[in-house]
């Protein structure tokens, strides 16, 4: 039923905000169907106990419109009844050990290594936008396939970092080890 949720909320975007020339940048609406998708991901992912108290934290690395749409789409939802604070990490040092969500943008990549060394023994989700990042160790990277936004999964990688993932999540996505 998630799933389905998912996919007509999808639908139902491309419906409301569809792309004309000259009136929005088709990037700019892929940031916003990502956005819509990684809002979804935290109903569908389990971070451990020491991670359910206090705000719900999104991390961006690399990229500030990104940043703009989860600041929007968290003005008007909660995660799990808690509060969800959007933070932009200009260096690799900047990156906090209590983030729930890390995304790294695709003209950050080549970082891809030092940023899994510095969330190494952490759970964050880290939600990538590059060609084969989840071979790499990204838990979560955005595709396109046919066209259409799409999303790969690395099991392993979710396991490595204590989270765990619906049957739901599992089923809509690419599965990548």
């Amino acid at each position: 039923m998630k799933t389905i949720c998912i996919h007509i909320i999808i639908l139902l975007f491309h419906s409301f905000y569809p792309y004309a020339p000259g009136q929005n940048d088709p990037s700019e609406l892929i940031y916003r169907v990502h956005g819509l998708y990684i809002y979804n991901f935290i109903k569908e992912v389990q971070w451990p106990k020491e991670y359910n108290s206090g705000n719900f934290i999104i991390g961006v690395f690399g990229n500030a419109s990104i940043e703009t749409e989860l600041r929007k789409i968290a003005t008007t939802r909660t995660a799990n009844s808690r509060k969800v604070t959007v933070k932009s990490y200009k260096t690799i040092a900047e990156i906090e050990k209590n983030c729930h969500i890390l995304y790294l943008a695709a003209e950050a990549s080549e970082d891809l290594s030092r940023v899994l060394e510095k969330i190494k023994g952490t759970s964050t989700l880290l939600i990538t936008h590059k060609d084969g990042a989840a071979k790499f160790g990204s838990l979560i990277n955005f595709v396109s396939e046919k066209g259409k936004p799409r999303f790969e999964m690395n099991p392993s990688a979710f396991e490595k970092n204590r989270l765990k993932y619906t049957q739901q999540l599992k089923t809509v996505a690419i599965i990548v080890n």
